[in-house]
């Protein structure tokens, strides 16, 4: 008998270019409630302070230009997430074009690409280019890239990063 499931994997609208795509609601929110302030869920920090690593942080997770006693408004942090979030969508889409323009064309999901941008937004570009989980995408295989997701950039004591790996590898598999 032959899976429904693996048909539609095979010829799926879902799959785009992403190239052009962007991130969603489901992006937003997430790295609002990720990379805000931990005692109140979605909110951001509005007063800087040093994250691990010696970086000084603000916001969602804004790091560029960042200062001891910096404070910011409400406002001001939303436009910094959204500058971030544009920047590391930009970072992904690169890669994709770069394949491209060497005749590979590969296709992902809405939900893959907003995992992948967190996961810049989260580590950086150099950390996924050089990642044994972009290389599974480039293969396309996406369950293999699911698992690297679990164990990408973890630090060792830090639990609540383990949780976000797993929300990030259950939402990449969302559509397949």
């Amino acid at each position: 008998m032959i899976k429904l499931k693996n048909i539609l994997n095979e010829n799926s609208l879902n799959y785009k270019d992403a190239s052009t795509l962007h991130g969603s609601q489901w992006l937003f929110d997430f790295i609002k409630d990720e990379e805000g302030d931990p005692k109140r869920k979605g909110e951001p920090v509005l007063t800087s302070y040093k994250q691990s690593g010696d970086v000084w942080t603000i916001g969602y997770g804004h790091t560029s230009g960042v200062t001891p006693n910096m404070t910011i408004t409400n406002q001001e942090a939303l436009q910094f997430m959204y500058d971030d979030l544009t920047n590391s969508a930009n970072d992904v889409r690169r890669i994709f074009k770069q394949w491209k323009a060497k005749g590979l064309d590969i296709k992902i999901t809405q939900q893959m690409f907003d995992v992948l941008v967190s996961l810049v937004f989260n580590a950086g570009i150099g950390a996924l280019r050089n990642s044994n989980l972009i290389q599974s995408i480039k293969q396309k295989k996406y369950k293999e890239a699911a698992v690297e997701i679990l164990t990408y950039r973890l630090k060792s004591g830090f639990s609540g990063l383990n949780t976000r790996r797993k929300k990030e590898s259950n939402y990449f598999l969302t559509m397949l």
